[in-house]
């Protein structure tokens, strides 16, 4: 069972004319994800971890690193290429890794 610890925020854009949204919470906790299980699964831990105010079934994840949104039906076993440069920081002893997953609402556009 292999796992990914690293530290999680959410970034409450429910009002998309805010311009000042920051990642919450300024500390951002600890959260253990399970590269074997769907990440769509282990969403509803994080959200409760964080309180997230978005409803559940409009989060999705997203690497603070580089911006890409990480597929819920997925596993992170699944998205290795996704994460690359994610787990390059940091070495064997080393701290939990410092980038963290943003939960983020999705916003549906209509052309």
């Amino acid at each position: 069972m292999a796992t990914l610890l690293c530290r999680v925020q959410f970034l409450d854009d429910t009002d998309p004319f805010n311009s000042t949204n920051f990642p919450e919470p300024t500390r951002p906790p600890l959260y253990t994800f399970r590269q074997d299980i769907p990440l769509g699964t282990q969403l509803p831990g994080v959200h409760r971890l964080l309180r997230a105010p978005h409803k559940l079934d409009d989060c999705t994840l997203q690497l603070s690193h580089n911006g890409t949104y990480l597929d819920l039906e997925s596993t992170l076993a699944e998205q290795r290429d996704e994460l690359e440069g994610f787990q390059e920081d940091a070495g064997a002893g080393s701290s939990p890794y410092s980038f963290c997953v943003k939960v983020r609402r999705q916003v549906n556009r209509s052309t």
